[in-house]
């Protein structure tokens, strides 16, 4: 265990070079089963040691600083059985010398000199600083938690923020919100500004290495910094895609209708023959959602009570479906029909879809499929 002392390849079954793609399908494929909203497999304890390695090994300054740990404990490490013979008792002290008390006026004359002139230079510092005001604390000594800053934006209610620039960095989920600090120049330190709430993606500038902070593009105008352990690689969309897993909540039922509006009394029977889960939005003439329903690999739903009129479904498969995003959060493929059509000519409706007699879907991005 000394190349892995807290377990974390292990709990993620890794090897130790493993790329941050295989770290995030093995988190992935770990969740979809430790969830403790998952039937029979779920288990909170596992899914928490699974989460805490993750968020480890997925930012690349933290699995470097426990790699580094790790290879000093094996360095050092040795058998028990030997530390006597490596290191034997140290001889015992030699009786103390019988010796009078020093006095002060045994000190040298030109020592005192310098005592005088010491205390005197003190003085003076005494007398030039008293009212000057106290310069702002050092990063060291300001809380991490700082509750007094507000977050620099309100949290977006589909998704995380984005921030100016081109995005190569995302805030991870430990800890809540982090803390943003800016740079006061005149005193030559760090004061808090604001914070930034989960996921959100923003451009790394620079990394303040003496200090751990990596400098980030706030606006057009400003920049902040952030601890650098509250920070993973990657753009706006790895951001979204990471925000989607941790947020995916309880995996649905088959046959369960996600969203839904209107009624009337149209039918429609939808059969999932992909080796997928998948789920199946109905959009109206006008592109709004009629019904969104999801459906396990094999699985049928006969959904009643639909508004009359054209149809142009919409359906997407993949892995670990996100209640927050509306959308799967590993290996999504969306397509849509080629044209509206009635339920009638659409039931039984199959996916993948039957092409003898209709034009071949045409993919669309995750985000279209998204759009309720």
């Amino acid at each position: 265990m000394t190349d892995d002392p807290k377990g974390y390849y292990a709990r993620l079954e890794l090897d130790h070079d493993a790329g941050p793609s295989a770290i995030h399908t093995a988190y992935l494929r770990k969740a979809r089963l430790l969830h403790p909203d998952v039937p029979d497999t779920g288990d909170a304890a596992a899914f928490v040691a699974v989460k805490e390695a993750y968020d480890v090994l997925a930012n690349p300054l933290r699995r470097a600083a426990y790699d580094r740990a790790a290879r000093d404990a094996a360095r050092w490490a040795g058998p028990h059985d030997d530390a006597h013979e490596i290191y034997p008792d140290p001889p015992p002290p030699p009786p103390p010398l019988r010796t009078r008390q020093p006095r002060w006026s045994d000190l040298p004359t030109m020592l005192w000199a310098v005592l005088g002139g010491a205390a005197l230079i003190a003085a003076v510092e005494v007398v030039l600083h008293v009212g000057t005001p106290a310069a702002p604390p050092r990063l060291a000594s300001v809380p991490a938690n700082a509750p007094i800053v507000a977050p620099i934006r309100p949290a977006a209610p589909q998704g995380p923020l984005r921030l100016a620039g081109v995005p190569n960095v995302y805030v991870l989920p430990a800890g809540g919100a982090a803390l943003v600090w800016q740079h006061d120049a005149e005193h030559d330190t760090y004061v808090p500004a604001g914070q930034l709430p989960a996921f959100t993606a923003v451009q790394a500038l620079r990394l303040i290495r003496e200090r751990g902070l990596v400098e980030i593009r706030l606006n057009d105008v400003a920049n902040g910094f952030i601890d650098a352990s509250r920070l993973s690689p990657g753009n706006a969309s790895a951001a979204r895609r990471a925000y989607c897993a941790y947020n995916a909540g309880p995996p649905p039922a088959n046959a369960e209708v996600l969203a839904r509006s209107g009624s009337g009394p149209g039918k429609l029977a939808i059969s999932n023959q992909s080796g997928q889960p998948a789920a199946v939005r109905l959009r109206d003439a006008e592109g709004s959602t009629a019904a969104l329903v999801f459906l396990q690999p094999g699985g049928d739903v006969a959904l009643e009570g639909l508004p009359p009129g054209p149809y142009r479904p919409e359906y997407a498969i993949g892995e670990m479906w996100s209640r927050a995003c509306n959308s799967f959060a590993a290996g999504m493929r969306a397509q849509r029909f080629a044209a509206p059509m009635p339920l009638s000519a659409l039931s039984p409706l199959t996916i993948p879809p039957d092409l003898s007699d209709q034009p071949e879907p045409v993919d669309i991005p995750d985000q279209a499929f998204e759009r309720e």
